[in-house]
């Protein structure tokens, strides 16, 4: 026992040794040197492949060519001013009403909704600067690294009880998609990226003390925003995740204060805030922002199940502006639900027809093809709706279900495993499962997931189907040997 805890013990110093020693790095914002196990190419295609998933989930890419192209030269100039300028950067506003702003390795965004409530350029510069700062300081790979530290914990930990670690400690690119906006930054990344912000700006000759203006704005956006749609803070659980890392905006803006008193000198260019200039760059935004408070309250009613007057708001919305692909994706589910296949086809066709890789409106038509037993056409659409958005789960199960209905069992296993950890209370989901493994002569995984149906819906039809299953199956499964 003495020996075999002392190979253990040999063993466990080896591996963090190990692991110290050859991932180490040197920040390039503090200079200092830190664990971290994810190196900068691999930084890099993490946020290449997780970005379009991203996008995806919040809103999709809003279409204002000039609008990017002057908000995206004043990103390229804080970027290129910062510490690692080498790096490339692509920079998107995000069509939600969600107040929000995020960056990744190479890519550094902004929604439409908080975009509508600046007030001039050096505030969009200071947001942007605070930004662009978590990626100069390697924020996301640190998460990403604290992420594996802990699972070499687990690992260390199997390796006391003899067991074989795998490989779970190693960096996949691309396994993060959205999931990466989830791992929130603590309370000491958060300020300083307020430093860093506000340095960018300042290097650029905008008045770094409209930081705290942009701060101030971005707490009064969030209210709005949850006004609108009847909630407060503590009800919101999302806007409570992004906001509670952030320190209270009364210290944090004390903070910003101290930080700037301590900047070296700067000049500042003009007045430093450039509010015509942005006002009238921004315009058109606004205007449209205000119509998508129609679309937000169509939002609202649906999740209520008011179908008629999500409806009604759409309409409203589309006379205001008819060109948004959002107000006929949504009036497209609304038909769904009101069981007009053929309307919702005619609304996702729309949205497609003013924007071809809208992809909410690509997976609707793929719904609206598996709703209409066209399986083969849907499979073409959930695969282009699965390219454009990776991480779609929904396009998953639409995908399962369409193989399911070919008799195509094995493919329709993927795709239904995919989406049931995304989803594991679905009421379908695992019946179906169980049928394909059933069909496939695989007792175990059968038995699992009818058992899994039972659990979730067992009054269903699918429900019934596995109750039934089961009397059959599990008595088979315990005279074969394990």
């Amino acid at each position: 026992m003495i020996i075999f805890n002392l190979i253990n013990t040999y063993r466990i110093l080896f591996a963090i040794l190990f692991i110290t020693t050859i991932s180490c790095a040197t920040n390039p914002v503090t200079g200092q040197s830190e664990l971290m196990l994810v190196s900068e190419q691999q930084e890099l295609q993490i946020g290449k492949e997780s970005a379009p998933s991203v996008r995806g989930e919040f809103g999709c890419h809003y279409h204002d060519t000039k609008l990017e192209s002057y908000l995206g030269k004043i990103v390229e100039r804080l970027w290129q001013t910062s510490e690692r300028s080498h790096l490339p950067v692509k920079f998107y506003i995000q069509n939600t009403s969600l107040p929000n702003a995020f960056a990744l390795p190479g890519y550094v965004a902004i929604t439409r909704g908080l975009l509508s409530d600046m007030e001039n350029e050096a505030q969009f510069a200071a947001v942007m600067g605070h930004e662009i700062g978590h990626v100069m300081a390697r924020h996301t790979a640190q998460r990403i690294s604290r992420m594996q530290i802990q699972k070499l914990g687990l690992a260390v930990g199997s390796a006391a009880l003899e067991k074989t670690a795998g490989s779970d400690s190693i960096i996949s690119a691309g396994t993060f998609g959205s999931s990466l906006l989830l791992l929130k930054y603590d309370r000491s990344q958060e300020i300083q990226s307020d430093r860093l912000g506000a340095k960018y700006m300042s290097m650029h000759g905008y008045d770094p003390y409209e930081a705290i203006s942009a701060h101030k704005i971005l707490e009064k956006s969030v209210d709005g925003y949850l006004k609108r749609l009847g909630k407060s803070r503590s009800e919101d659980s999302f806007m409570s995740s992004i906001l509670s890392t952030h320190p209270r905006a009364e210290v944090r803006l004390n903070e910003i204060q101290d930080m700037i008193n301590e900047f070296p000198p700067y000049t500042l260019s003009g007045d430093g805030k450039f509010a015509h200039r942005f006002q009238k760059a921004t315009k058109s935004i606004r205007e449209i922002n205000m119509v998508y408070f129609n679309y937000d309250k169509a939002e609202l009613y649906y999740s209520e199940k008011r179908f008629k007057d999500a409806e009604n708001s759409l309409n409203k919305a589309i006379k205001l502006n008819d060109s948004q692909p959002p107000f006929y994706h949504l009036l497209g589910f609304v038909k769904l639900q009101q069981n007009s296949i053929a309307e919702a086809k005619k609304h996702f066709q729309k949205a497609l027809s003013i924007e071809s890789n809208y992809q909410p409106s690509v997976y609707g038509l793929g719904l609206v093809h598996l709703l209409d037993n066209k399986y083969n056409q849907a499979i073409l659409a959930f695969k282009k709706s699965m390219e454009l958005f990776p991480n779609h789960a929904s396009t998953y199960f639409g995908m399962g279900k369409s193989y399911f209905h070919l008799k195509q069992y094995s493919k329709a296993i993927s795709f239904l495993v995919n989406f049931s950890k995304a989803s594991q209370r679905h009421p379908e989901v695992h019946g179906l499962l169980g049928i394909c493994f059933d069909n496939l002569k695989k007792l175990e995984p059968a038995v699992i997931s009818y058992r899994n149906q039972l659990a979730v819906a067992p009054d269903t039809s699918l429900g019934r189907h596995a109750k039934q299953r089961l009397t059959i199956l599990e008595p088979i499964l315990k005279t074969i040997p394990k």
